[in-house]
C-alpha cells in the first residue's frame, strides 16, 4: 500500500472553520470518512453566523460533522513571526490583537473542549488530517487544532498528517517544527470541481473567509507527525512544503494597523525569537 493510499484508510479530516477543509486538504475529502469542522458563530456577526449556518446545512458531502464551537478571535495575536508555543497553541498577545471577540482565556479553554469533542469522534479512526503547528498561512486556531490532535494521537494511536503549505508568515515557525516530520506523501491531485462547488457556497453565503482570487496547486502532499523527530534521512526538508502563493488582494487590510501593534509585534517577536529560538 502506498503512502498516498494508506493515509486515506479509515481518515478523519479535523479543520478549525469552515472552507479550511477546501483550501487545505482539498484532495482528501471525498476518501474521508469524517470531515470534522469545529468553529461557529462569530460573537456580535449574525450576518456572518446566518451565512455559516446556511453553509454547513448545503455542504455536499454527507460526512460533515461540525462542532459550531464559538471562535475565539485571536488571529494575527502572536508576535510572528518567532512565537511562543503553548501547549494549548501559541501564546496570544493583548497587545496584538485586531478582532473586536479577542478571547484569550476561551481560546485556552477551547484546548480542553475541544479534546473532550474529538476523543469519541476518532473511535476506530487510523489515519486524521489535522492543520500543522505553523497553521499553514500562520493562525492560532489552527495551531491549536494541531496540538489537541497531537495529544490524541500519542492517547489513542492514530496516524497524525498535517498539510504542507507554509506562508512567509509561518515559516520561521514552520522550520522550528520539521524536525517531527517525516518525508511527505506522493503529490495529491486536488479536486478542482469539488473546490470550485465549495468555494462557491462559501461564497454565495458570503462566508469565505480567505482570497476571492486564490488558485490552487495542481497537488498537494501530507507529512507524517512523528513524535519523536523523524531521523535526519527521513526527515522532511522545507523544499517539500509549498509556499502559499497570495494574490494582490490578500491581507491589503493590515496596511491600515496602528504602528503602535507593529512596533509591538516587532518588539514582541525579538523578546520570543531571543527565547525560544
Amino acid at each position: 500500500m502506498s503512502e498516498a493510499t494508506d493515509i486515506l484508510d479509515r481518515l478523519a479530516i479535523v479543520m478549525a472553520h469552515p472552507d479550511d477543509e477546501v483550501l487545505w486538504a482539498c484532495s482528501a475529502l471525498k476518501a474521508a470518512e469524517k470531515i470534522i469542522l469545529v468553529y461557529g458563530d462569530r460573537p456580535n456577526e449574525p450576518a456572518f453566523n446566518e451565512g455559516r449556518r446556511a453553509s454547513m446545512a448545503e455542504f455536499p458531502l454527507p460526512t460533515l460533522d461540525w462542532l459550531a464551537l464559538p471562535e475565539v478571535g485571536v488571529f494575527d495575536s502572536a508576535s510572528w513571526p518567532e512565537v511562543r508555543e503553548t501547549d494549548y497553541g501559541l501564546y496570544p498577545h493583548r497587545a496584538l490583537r485586531i478582532l473586536d471577540h479577542f478571547n484569550p482565556e476561551a481560546y485556552r479553554a477551547t484546548f480542553g473542549k475541544l479534546t473532550d469533542a474529538l476523543r469519541p469522534r476518532f473511535a476506530g479512526i487510523r489515519n486524521v488530517i489535522a492543520h500543522g503547528p505553523w497553521g499553514e498561512y500562520g493562525h492560532e486556531d489552527h495551531v491549536q487544532v494541531f496540538r489537541v490532535v497531537e495529544r490524541l494521537a500519542a492517547e489513542m494511536g492514530f496516524r497524525l498528517w498535517v498539510p504542507a503549505y507554509v506562508a512567509q508568515k509561518s515559516e520561521a515557525l514552520m522550520l522550528r517544527n520539521l524536525r517531527f516530520f517525516g518525508r511527505p506523501t506522493p503529490p495529491m491531485p486536488i479536486d478542482a470541481a469539488l473546490a470550485a462547488e465549495i468555494t462557491d457556497l462559501y461564497k454565495r453565503t458570503n462566508t469565505w473567509t480567505f482570497s476571492d482570487t486564490y488558485v490552487w496547486p495542481k497537488s498537494e502532499r501530507f507529512l507524517p507527525f512523528i513524535a519523536g523527530g523523524a531521523p535526519p534521512g527521513d526527515r522532511a526538508d522545507p523544499a517539500d512544503v509549498h509556499h502559499i502563493v497570495f494574490p494582490a488582494d490578500h491581507d491589503a487590510w493590515r496596511k491600515f494597523l496602528p504602528w503602535r501593534r507593529e512596533a509591538a509585534r516587532k518588539v514582541l517577536s525579538w523578546i520570543n525569537g531571543r527565547r525560544f529560538g
